[in-house]
């Protein structure tokens, strides 16, 4: 993706901000204008080879988009969610409903995650309200427990190690625990 593509995008989003924001028009989007929206991004986005366009978009140039735009920032989930599912795409291309569908009908099951005890558990390891938390995260409040306090030195750099190893196995893309992967750890699923 070119510095000018991503100019443009970012152009089109404030413009957008600015007529959502006047006065007298509606906040928020028909599901209409997004699939409109998401169609214009990707005919920004896609691919040109041989002086010519190709009907797909590359996944690089998606997580850059969002990497620009801050996403990884201000929506950990959804960013760790592409993320996942980029991953697991055989191609490194993405075509238009491929790309709709991500956006439009993102397959994370929030049903468990709207539980008041399940948030609160949560919220003990993520020290830092981001949405999600690190080994080191976890280490800081494991490290006051009387069960690390007894163990020997040796033991602890084990331990300490192995949590390490476990995070980087669990989320080996940013070694961070979301609220599903927490979870699915919780619940034995995954």
């Amino acid at each position: 993706m070119s510095q000018q593509s991503l100019s443009q995008f970012s152009q089109h989003s404030q413009q957008q901000q600015q007529q959502n924001q006047q006065p007298g028009q509606k906040l928020g989007s028909s599901i209409e204008d997004i699939t409109q929206d998401l169609e214009e991004l990707f005919e920004s986005l896609k691919i040109e080879k041989q002086g010519s366009q190709v009907d797909q978009i590359e996944k690089s140039t998606l997580l850059a988009l969002l990497l620009y735009l801050n996403i990884d920032k201000s929506e950990t989930q959804f960013f760790n969610y592409v993320v996942r599912t980029l991953d697991q795409m055989q191609s490194p291309t993405l075509n238009k409903d491929q790309f709709k569908s991500l956006f439009l009908d993102p397959q994370i099951n929030t049903e468990n995650l709207k539980s008041e005890e399940f948030a609160q558990i949560f919220s003990v390891f993520d020290l830092q309200k981001k949405g999600s938390f690190s080994a080191e995260d976890f280490l800081k409040l494991y490290k006051e427990t009387s069960e690390y306090l007894n163990l020997t030195e040796n033991q602890k750099q084990q331990i300490e190690a192995r949590i390490k190893k476990d995070f980087e196995i669990i989320s080996p893309e940013h070694k961070e625990i979301t609220p599903i992967e927490f979870f699915k750890i919780v619940n034995n699923q995954g």
